[in-house]
């Protein structure tokens, strides 16, 4: 199926009704990280993966934990961390307790952000004496959280991640239903602008992680700090221009970070599901 411009419908669904969601890579981006981490799930992580979900692909779970946000309030800023622009990387007192947030738990939730959900969940689905329900749910989680934090803007504070600035995406003001702005062209609009379906995608990544070598490495921590300094070196101020100069620099970033996002998972899950 051709990268969509659409998004699924529950997720239509969720900004219509929370406009200010901060959705992370488009339904596309996180299943072309979850085909790409399938292919290199070791023979005892392909069997915990089926004792969990039974058929189902990665792949056709790594937005469920978009879907259920309007549902589950405490998840919501599970998805990313605000690291301010300034800042020299990631701090977990200053950026995974936010008590001044509205939404629910989080006067009481010190892992209020994707680094320390990631680590939480991984702890979990290792956990041969959780149960069942339990360890399907960290499943569930890790495969997009994986994801979510190797969107750069997912790992800045400013402008609640790019969603406040608004830009012209290759000539429209409009992407879909909103205003185009710089958080919707790293969550999609770079990606469906290579006009690639999610398999030949996957390809494109295996040949970039042959090419550069790729290979797993650190942890969540560190994926942060990366996708923080790949956030600082893309960012646009309001009103600027996503064109084609803009696409070309950047879309090599994307491809990696969705690279490394795919290698990192398979690894994670391989080390969780032994």
């Amino acid at each position: 199926m051709p990268l969509r411009r659409i998004a699924t419908l529950a997720l239509y669904f969720i900004f219509v009704f929370h406009p200010s969601a901060l959705i992370s890579w488009g339904p596309e981006g996180h299943e072309v990280i979850a085909t790409l981490a399938q292919t290199r799930l070791t023979g005892n992580a392909r069997r915990g993966v089926q004792w969990l979900i039974g058929e189902a692909s990665l792949a056709s779970i790594a937005n469920w934990a978009d879907e259920i946000r309007p549902e589950r309030d405490e998840t919501y800023n599970w998805h990313f961390v605000d690291i301010p622009m300034n800042a020299s990387g990631f701090s977990d007192a200053r950026d995974c307790f936010l008590p001044e947030s509205k939404h629910k738990d989080a006067e009481n939730d010190h892992q209020n952000c994707v680094v320390d959900r990631i680590e939480f969940f991984q702890q979990i689905l290792s956990d041969d004496h959780a149960s069942t329900d339990s360890r399907r749910e960290a499943l569930q989680f890790l495969v997009h959280f994986v994801g979510d934090i190797h969107q750069p803007l997912h790992a800045v504070a400013e402008a609640a991640g790019g969603n406040r600035i608004h830009v012209t995406e290759f000539g429209s003001a409009a992407c879909g239903q909103r205003p185009c702005n710089l958080h919707g062209v790293w969550d999609s609009g770079l990606i469906e602008h290579t006009n690639l379906t999610v398999d030949q995608y996957v390809a494109k990544l295996d040949e970039l992680i042959v090419a550069e070598h790729l290979s797993p490495s650190g942890n969540a921590e560190d994926w942060a700090n990366e996708s923080h300094d790949c956030a600082r070196a893309a960012w646009l101020n309001e009103g600027a221009q996503v064109d084609e100069n803009y696409y070309r620099e950047q879309i090599t970033i994307v491809d990696r970070r969705l690279a490394l996002a795919g290698l990192r998972l398979a690894a994670l899950l391989n080390g969780a599901l032994r």
